[in-house]
């Protein structure tokens, strides 16, 4: 197969790449984690090929847990999803609240209706076997009008919850299970706190702001910091855990030039925490004027990391939305949206995704070549603030493994050239989807262009069909390892297909 037009030449690009210190730069280390293609951190160059993002499916299951408790009071808005694959179980902490009766004064409240603030928001839990089919098991833990078949695990000290992130550290022995959570003091002024609730207030907190928790088996949690917050800012901020720095890290709510943003967050211990100058997510020159950062969530997703980056859209006459676009990084701490387009879109009134949805803090999760997105979502066609039914419940959304971007030529051939690589395996697998008639094939070169003994294009085995792990093979042998005693170039050629990743394996 000859090269796709526009591509240099071995001399040209060579000389390309000394102009610019690309043979100076260190190698890209290529191990087992996968390398994605959300930027163009790992490309040389590209000609022939375009990066097509890939929106999640809705599952047709949907909404998979319903509000059906009082307690539940007809929504979940927020939470978090993991998986456990000691105990093959999927296992869902999620948010339930009434901000609509608890508190006088507030948009919407029914007098009539009056919800006691100790009612007004829970933390609930449920589980899972296949992460679709859910359910709540009465766990004898608090009380609800006289009675402790429930499912709830923590109730609300404040007016209200506002957020939750659940993350799992199996390494920790003490706290192998922790939380953060917003939890208010509605309204958040003090004077007006006093005004309203009379002096002093009747909660179990001081102030509001997010508050930490530790638990041994997810279920029974205590407050670790005497009732105080450990971090003061906004309602919608999330957390993770990076497993790299052994630190969590928030993606804390604040203001930017009058629009809301997260900051970058850390802490060693959950309790002490330092809010950076840097940013994870806002609303700049490329977006609408009328866009602001509502929140952010990050997560390790092969070799770099990934987010999701929820977008508020706010437009005179309209109301407003909320959908997301996908966040990309590479060392966890500098975030950027590289593509600017819809990731997650909201969408009509009869679905579960009508202007207002929040995805789940979790990471998605990987079963059986698919990634599980799990999200609060909302219908447009039942009103939140009168009748019965729900109108907020958990919901998912699917998404092919390592599927966020591909890299796709249509007929004509499309090629890609890599930086310099250290190939650290001794063998090279690809997550590819070959259409009838397309191929992707693959040249290792040296890294002045030039073809690695052996590992020719026309050497190379074409790949065909669509595989999430399928070995790339030169006249039917696998093995690399001589090619990788020095840097290398990975070349690609497609042809009506689309590239998703690539990583060396063992054999």
């Amino acid at each position: 197969m000859s090269r796709a037009e526009g591509i240099k030449t071995p001399a040209l690009l060579a000389v390309a790449l000394l102009s610019c210190g690309g043979l100076a730069a260190a190698p890209i280390q290529i191990d087992e984690r996968q390398q994605l293609f959300i930027d163009d951190f790992i490309i040389q160059e590209r000609v022939g090929v375009e990066r097509v993002l890939h929106q999640p499916e809705d599952i047709a299951d949907n909404p998979v847990m319903l509000p059906e408790h009082p307690w539940e009071h007809r929504r979940i808005p927020f939470g978090s999803v993991l998986w456990f694959p000691e105990e093959k179980k999927f296992k869902c902490w999620y948010l339930t609240l009434n901000i609509y009766d608890s508190r006088p004064g507030f948009r919407g409240y029914r007098k009539e209706h009056h919800v006691p603030i100790h009612e007004a928001a829970f933390i609930c839990y449920a589980e899972s076997g296949d992460g679709v089919h859910w359910t709540k098991p009465r766990l004898g833990l608090r009380e609800f009008r006289g009675s402790k078949a429930n499912n709830i695990v923590l109730v609300s000290p404040g007016t209200h919850f506002d957020s939750l992130s659940v993350m799992h550290l199996p390494q920790d022995r003490q706290w192998p299970y922790r939380m953060m959570a917003f939890i208010g003091r509605w309204p958040y002024k003090d004077d007006l706190v006093k005004e309203r609730w009379g002096d002093p207030p009747p909660f179990g907190i001081k102030r509001h702001g997010h508050y930490a928790f530790g638990s041994k088996d997810g279920l029974r949690w205590e407050e670790l910091n005497n009732n105080e917050p450990v971090l003061r800012v906004s309602d919608r901020s999330m957390f993770w855990w990076n497993p790299d720095k052994r630190i969590f890290v928030g993606a804390a709510k604040r203001s930017r030039d009058g629009k809301r943003a997260q900051a970058y967050a850390w802490s060693r211990d959950m309790i002490h925490w330092t809010v950076t100058p840097d940013w994870i997510h806002h609303a700049d020159e490329r977006d609408h004027p009328g866009d602001q950062g509502e929140a952010a969530y990050g997560f390790p997703q092969g070799s770099q990391w990934a987010g999701f980056a929820e977008m508020r859209r706010m437009r005179k006459g309209e109301e407003t939305r909320i959908n997301w676009e996908l966040l990309s990084s590479r060392d966890g701490r500098a975030w950027s949206r590289p593509l600017r387009e819809l990731f997650f879109p909201d969408a009509g009134t009869d679905t579960w995704r009508h202007q207002v949805f929040k995805v789940f803090a979790n990471p998605p999760i990987e079963r059986d070549g698919r990634l599980l997105i799990y999200y609060g979502g909302k219908t447009g066609a039942v009103p939140l603030e009168i009748g019965d039914d729900p109108f907020q419940a958990l919901c998912l959304a699917t998404l092919r493994k390592d599927g966020f971007v591909s890299l796709r030529a249509g007929r004509q051939p499309g090629e890609v050239v890599t930086k310099p690589l250290k190939l650290k395996g001794p063998s090279l697998s690809l997550n590819y989807a070959a259409r009838s008639g397309g191929s992707v094939r693959v040249e290792i070169q040296s890294v002045d262009g030039s073809p690695a003994e052996g590992f020719a294009l026309e050497e190379n085995d074409a790949l065909k069909g669509d595989h999430l792990d399928r070995l790339v093979t030169w006249n039917g042998r696998g093995g690399i390892e001589d090619a990788a005693k020095s840097e290398v170039r990975l070349r690609f050629v497609l042809r009506d297909a689309d590239l998703y990743s690539f990583r060396t394996v063992a054999r």
